[in-house]
This record gives C-alpha cells, sequence and structure tokens, in this order.
C-alpha cells in the first residue's frame, strides 16, 4: 500500500506553484499555501501554513479511520 501524503505548496495569486525563492527576480510573491491529498481530491488553501498543517494532519488522520481498499 503507498503511503499516504498531504504536501503543502506555496502559490501565487495566480495559483500557479511558487517553486523558487521568495523575492526572486519576476515572482509577484507568495499569496497563500496549497494543501493536497495524494489519495484522495482533498484540497484546502490558507495565507498561513501553520493553518494549513492542522488541517492536513487532520485530513491524514480521516484516511486511518476508513478501512483499506480490497485489492483483488
Amino acid at each position: 500500500m503507498a503511503r499516504i501524503t498531504a504536501t503543502i505548496t506555496p502559490v501565487h495569486a495566480d495559483e500557479s506553484a511558487c517553486t523558487h525563492k521568495p523575492r526572486e527576480t519576476g515572482c509577484a510573491g507568495r499569496s497563500a499555501y496549497l494543501v493536497t491529498c495524494s489519495a484522495c481530491t482533498w484540497t484546502d488553501t490558507s495565507t498561513t501554513q501553520a493553518e494549513l498543517a492542522d488541517a492536513r494532519d487532520r485530513h491524514l488522520r480521516s484516511h486511518l479511520t476508513q478501512p483499506a481498499p480490497v485489492s483483488a
């Protein structure tokens, strides 16, 4: 079974990933953070990483309460 992760990514105002260092030439700046789950379609957005970290942890725990899918 694959490990379930929820990755937090900084994003620009147009929702494109901000993968470079802040204040780099041509960067409009980070406007928010986006978290996405690798096991389902859940996503969440916030202006602070700390708030998203709490939401991410709660969401990942929700996967623990569901039975594992049966593979045929």
